[in-house]
């Protein structure tokens, strides 16, 4: 029974870490003074990720925002959460904000700047940081950069995206694809003028030209017969004998008719000449009438544009890398990322960076240490302490390839870290994983000495952790346990800790799901067009219901992030292999400033024991998850069962 007082007094120690008090002594102890070691700081370094537009909804009106962060911080904290990671914020063309159509905003249906400022405020208060979602390497199709840049050939803008008539060093090995500035390849979107010549009368010719005039409205010359026909029917104007003109702002994706009647088609309709549709800037083109004609299309201008993903996001380009600040596109950019940083912003993910210049690892990391720089230079003139933080997504095909962006950014997502531990849980092996996760931090510290691994499980883009490991709770506790205890900063994705499923191949918003905050209540699913897997979300997985089960997956989360935040030799600590005799158990110590710990895991499916060459005092039991015994210098664990000792 000593043993079961034991764990009883630790559950309510952990319970106690984030208050300003001390945990309680348990007696029994040959030590018992040995919890009086634990911090009263939050010291877990845990980032959490959510997805705005579906963590939770303040309004009702179907959309998770900013105000609804707010409303559940104290839920976040429970989590040992030192950081929160949004989506990005900004007015976009779609839900989830990768394609931005103004860096300066924050999209209304999130809510304002003054939510914002709010969430910033009351998260530090909590010694809680807010991180941004920070695109790079494109906007929006509907920026008012990029439209400027189709419309206006001397416009600043033109040099702020990859066109096929400057592509620059953007578009040399990578992925991606051309895409007409029209967004297909029959009509167009920009400031066009039309010059008509009927001096022939049966075989009228039509002159178009790109221009930055401004667009005009309809002649009311009810005499003029001739007409420019888009979307509707537009009467231009006489010019000279027999020459009608007009220049209009066209937009669509199928090209343009000409008109001897507004109402009527038929013989009144004209156009192109089957096979013979595209115009050609500058150069006349003969028109044919009634059935013959056929829409006249633009070919997109014959000006394409480069985008990396797709079309609705064009690339940006930064000039040559070396001198990647001096751009323009730079300058407007990083004058965004300012004032967010100013407004107490801590920290920045950057998206897909080894796009920016085409998986060239070179130019990217060039541009990125240019890129923090800055913002570091920034946050330190705000005040703000030690240094800025910023993570990238550089996602390559190993840890080897990655490496190098420690080069340019303090911090990378280590994508490796996921795949090894699924991949050890698959195979019931953990006695190489602490040798693996040591091989990874050596080879980040080879390029930058005071790196800060980014370990997580999934994210928004990856199916999830839950669907990976066969929705078996035992093996998602496990992961949990195992992130909390490896050296870096972890991320926990949303609803990670609700052991969530999903895959991506209904789509992406199938691994985006919302929050289930209560058993019966209702969740923000708007932005998903409804794409939640319903039958998921069943009562029994609500945040409620897991609260108050102590064998949740939540409970599990909770219970290591405290053990982290109390801790610092979890939290800050450098891994030790400790050599395992038996394969399904991982031994690892951490270390920091003279305290260590020794973890264990069992990644075996049936129960596994191991001889600990260390001298534990199985009475300082930090955290555990599963059965866990000592009998002498050999520990027992169940099935996936974890457990952290301070030594």
């Amino acid at each position: 029974m000593k043993r079961f007082h034991l764990l009883a007094g630790l559950a309510l120690a952990a319970i106690c870490l984030f208050s300003c008090e001390k945990p309680p002594v348990v007696g029994g102890d040959t030590d018992q003074n040995w919890r009086l070691q634990a911090s009263t700081t939050k010291l877990s370094g845990i980032t959490y990720q959510l997805n705005v537009y579906s963590f939770a909804d303040s309004d009702g009106d179907g959309w998770g925002d900013l105000k609804g962060i707010t409303r559940h911080l104290d839920y976040l904290d429970s989590l040992g959460a030192t950081a929160l990671w949004l989506s990005p914020i900004h007015d976009a063309m779609s839900y989830h904000g990768y394609n931005v159509n103004d860096y300066n905003s924050v999209n209304p249906k999130l809510g304002t700047e003054a939510d914002l400022k709010d969430l910033i405020d009351k998260a530090k208060a909590k010694n809680i940081g807010i991180y941004l979602d920070f695109v790079l390497n494109h906007s929006g199709k509907d920026n008012a950069w990029f439209k400027t840049a189709v419309s206006d050939p001397n416009s600043k803008y033109r040099d702020y995206y990859v066109f096929s008539d400057k592509p620059g060093e953007s578009v040399t090995g990578g992925m991606g694809s051309w895409y007409s500035v029209s967004g297909g390849d029959l009509g167009y979107h920009g400031l066009l003028h039309f010059k008509l010549d009927v001096s022939t009368a049966s075989q009228p010719k039509l002159t178009v030209t790109q221009t930055t005039e401004a667009a005009q409205s309809g002649n009311t010359d009810t005499s003029v017969k001739w007409f420019i026909y888009e979307n509707n029917a537009i009467r231009m104007y006489k010019t000279g004998n027999n020459v009608y003109e007009i220049t209009l702002n066209i937009n669509n994706d199928w090209g343009v008719l000409v008109k001897d009647d507004a109402s009527q088609w038929g013989d009144h309709k004209w156009g192109a000449k089957a096979g013979d549709q595209v115009v050609e800037f500058g150069k006349p083109k003969t028109l044919v009438k009634g059935d013959a004609a056929n829409d006249i299309t633009f070919g997109g201008s014959n000006l394409k544009y480069w985008a990396s993903f797709d079309s609705s996001m064009p690339d940006l380009y930064y000039g040559p890398y070396a001198t990647a600040s001096q751009s323009a596109a730079f300058k407007d950019m990083v004058a965004a990322a300012d004032k967010w940083i100013r407004m107490g912003v801590a920290g920045l993910r950057l998206d897909a960076v080894i796009w920016i210049y085409q998986n060239n690892t070179a130019a990217n990391v060039a541009f990125l240490k240019q890129w923090y720089d800055h913002c570091n230079t920034i946050w330190k003139a705000n005040g703000g302490s030690g240094d800025f933080y910023m993570v990238g997504e550089a996602w390559c095909d190993n840890a080897e390839k990655m490496a190098p962006y420690y080069e340019g950014l303090p911090s990378n997502f280590n994508f490796y870290y996921w795949y090894t531990l699924k991949d050890r849980i698959a195979k019931g092996k953990g006695n190489d994983f602490a040798q693996t996760v040591t091989y990874f931090q050596n080879l980040f510290r080879s390029y930058r000495s005071d790196f800060i691994d980014a370990i997580k499980l999934t994210n928004h883009d990856e199916d999830r952790a839950a669907s990976d490991l066969g929705k078996s709770l035992e093996k998602e506790k496990l992961a949990a346990a195992v992130l909390l205890t490896s050296p870096g900063k972890p991320f926990i994705y949303q609803g990670e800790e609700l052991g969530y499923w999903g895959t991506k191949a209904g789509g992406d918003e199938y691994v985006r799901t919302p929050i289930k905050w209560t058993r019966t209540g209702s969740v923000p699913s708007t932005a998903l067009s409804g794409k939640v897997d319903n039958a998921m979300l069943s009562a029994e997985i609500s945040v409620e219901a897991q609260e108050k089960d102590p064998a949740s997956v939540l409970r599990v989360y909770r219970d290591f992030a405290k053990a982290r935040s109390a801790w610092k030799a979890l939290a800050k600590g450098t891994m030790e292999e400790v050599t395992s005799p038996n394969p399904a158990v991982a031994l690892w110590k951490m270390s920091y400033e003279g305290q260590t710990v020794l973890v264990v895991h069992n990644f075996g499916g049936g129960v596994a024991s191991a001889n600990v060459n260390i001298d534990v005092n199985p009475n300082k039991l930090i955290v555990s998850n599963g059965a866990v015994s000592f009998s002498g210098s050999t520990i027992t664990l169940g099935a996936y069962a974890s457990a952290v000792y301070l030594l």
